[in-house]
């Protein structure tokens, strides 16, 4: 099972509207594909057209009540199908604030996610693909640290490049201190419009910051809008979109990387 973590320290970078489409992007390639979505907001069930109960809560809270094991029947009863061939759900809602709050107290390590996870993998699933909250450390430091390869979405904005350089700087202390053996996959440029200076000019400082490392850009779309306010995938939406081609070329850049 790959593990992919979506991250950014800052909000409305269209992370979540990635999440989702790279999932269902994956699903229609035949993977077996899991979200989990650990942003107490739960935009990645609304984007699904699902309730957020059950939610990942369920599952980060378990073992701290309970001495038996997760099994896969008891994980079963928390994944929420979506009604998407091979594309399942763990929504997120605000009992996942509460569990980063009680994962503080209890002083649970950064591996403690990563140890939760044998019970998916037993259910599977070729990819789990986090979705994270807008901050530092907690939960967002935790799946990094479980997750294979890191995605940073960043919107073509001066305030998003603070919150790329402060993703950048916690993976490398999760590499230097506490043996992380994951890596970055890339940083995904979103809202993209070449028509404006400010894009043109992150877009600049982003393949001079990270050469290489920056995906295809995912263009500024009212069809991306509309399709997360109908619960609907960009696939679902307009399959020969422009949108569409952009989260299906992302989906099978990802599938390639080790």
């Amino acid at each position: 099972m790959k593990i992919i973590v979506f991250a950014n320290q800052k909000g409305g970078t269209g992370k979540t509207t990635t999440v989702v489409n790279v999932g269902d992007a994956l699903s229609r390639m035949g993977k077996k594909v899991l979200i989990a979505d650990l942003d107490p907001q739960g935009h990645a069930a609304v984007s699904l057209n699902l309730d957020t109960e059950p939610c990942v809560a369920n599952w980060l809270m378990y073992p701290i009540f309970n001495a038996n094991p997760i099994t896969p029947e008891i994980m079963n009863q928390w994944i929420r199908p979506t009604r998407r061939e091979n594309l399942y759900l763990l929504p997120g809602n605000q009992m996942t604030a509460k569990t980063q709050r009680l994962l503080t107290i209890e002083e649970k390590p950064i591996n403690y996610i990563k140890d939760q996870l044998s019970a998916i993998r037993r259910l599977g699933f070729d990819y789990l693909l986090f979705d994270t909250p807008p901050s530092t450390g907690g939960l967002q430091e935790m799946a990094s640290w479980a997750a294979d390869l890191a995605v940073i979405v960043s919107s073509l904005d001066y305030l998003s490049a603070d919150g790329v350089s402060g993703f950048v700087d916690m993976l490398k202390v999760l590499q230097t201190e506490k043996q992380w053996h994951g890596k970055l996959a890339g940083v995904l440029p979103t809202f993209y419009d070449e028509q404006t200076r400010t894009t043109r000019e992150q877009m600049a400082n982003l393949q001079t910051a990270f050469p290489d490392q920056v995906f295809t850009p995912i263009h500024r779309a009212t069809l991306l809008r509309e399709a997360s306010a109908e619960g609907l995938t960009i696939f679902e939406k307009d399959l020969k979109s422009r949108s569409a081609f952009e989260y299906g070329d992302l989906a099978r850049r990802l599938s390639k990387l080790e």
